[in-house]
């Protein structure tokens, strides 16, 4: 599909090469044909393979939809969402126009590749804004659900902008309601131990609420400090999800001459959800705060 053109409620894209996949769904670079910014298109198909299954056409249209409609209400109300700048639909496919930028992730690697540790200042910079997005989900009633260096995009001519993506397992909760019970997704080394069911892993109806995604916000900062993941030494995820099904104690945290990150990585890591704080709490941690500018 590369070089294709694609017509969008309008406006002409030319599709470059892929850049992300989904279960449903292609990502390929673009670029505004007005502006030369780059961006990313997502096409969401919405066919099956046999024409006589219906329910499966069906629900990739509500997970279109699903999406589309969460990141449009988000926009105006966090700064730091992925911004829709186009979309549209037919018979056969759902189409979102997106912001583009490498993935804090591309970061991570250069870093680990070039034999150099983060520099606390990014560290804290990137870490910052991460809480702030959740913190901005939490206070309307959204949990991510997902929370991880590939779902955040730089942007911006220096790349220090952070965006959050894939609201695609994303879920509201009642209000005083801090967790449900669900199916439970999401990638091993960022998932909380109480989505882990000890006996079958993620393939359970697990508690999944605003404290998994402080969890996962804990797993970046402490990979983005240290280097490494914290369960990065188990190299299957049956044995990651084994660890996460079995933990009682608090994830251990290496010394650290950043007294205010190791604090608050402690407080994060802390395997019972109870005791682990809410997004406000991490928002208003010294660490976070104290540099606010």
């Amino acid at each position: 599909m590369a070089g294709r053109r694609i017509s969008v409620r309008g406006t002409t894209y030319r599709l470059e090469n892929q850049i992300g996949h989904g279960l449903h769904s292609l990502v390929y670079a673009s670029r505004d044909p007005r502006s030369g910014r780059p961006v990313a298109i997502k096409i969401i198909n919405f066919l099956h393979g046999s024409f006589s299954v219906k329910a499966d056409t069906e629900s990739r249209r509500q997970s279109y939809w699903k999406e589309l409609q969460m990141l449009l209400y988000l926009q105006p109300l966090n700064p730091y969402i992925i911004r829709v700048l186009n979309h549209d639909h037919n018979d056969r496919q759902g189409i979102i126009v997106m912001e583009r930028g490498e993935t804090l992730r591309d970061t991570l690697i250069e870093h680990v590749l070039g034999g150099k540790p983060l520099p606390g200042a990014t560290v804290h910079l990137f870490w910052t804004q991460m809480v702030e997005a959740i913190y901005y989900m939490h206070q309307l009633g959204i949990v991510h659900g997902d929370v991880k260096p590939e779902n955040f995009i730089q942007v911006g001519a220096d790349g220090s902008a952070l965006r959050l993506i894939d609201m695609g397992i994303s879920f509201r909760l009642p209000p005083n309601v801090t967790s449900r019970l669900k199916t439970a997704a999401g990638t091993p080394d960022y998932v909380s131990p109480e989505m882990v069911n000890s006996r079958v892993g993620l393939s359970s109806k697990s508690k999944c609420g605003y404290k998994a995604d402080i969890w996962a916000l804990g797993v970046i900062l402490f990979e983005m400090a240290f280097g490494y993941r914290p369960l990065q030494s188990l190299r299957s995820n049956e044995a990651k999800l084994n660890f996460l099904g079995k933990l009682r104690r608090d994830i251990s945290i290496p010394p650290h001459p950043d007294k205010q990150l190791r604090d608050i990585l402690k407080r994060c890591l802390r395997s019972n959800p109870r005791r682990r704080p809410g997004a406000d709490e991490v928002f208003n941690h010294p660490y976070v705060s104290g540099r606010r500018k």
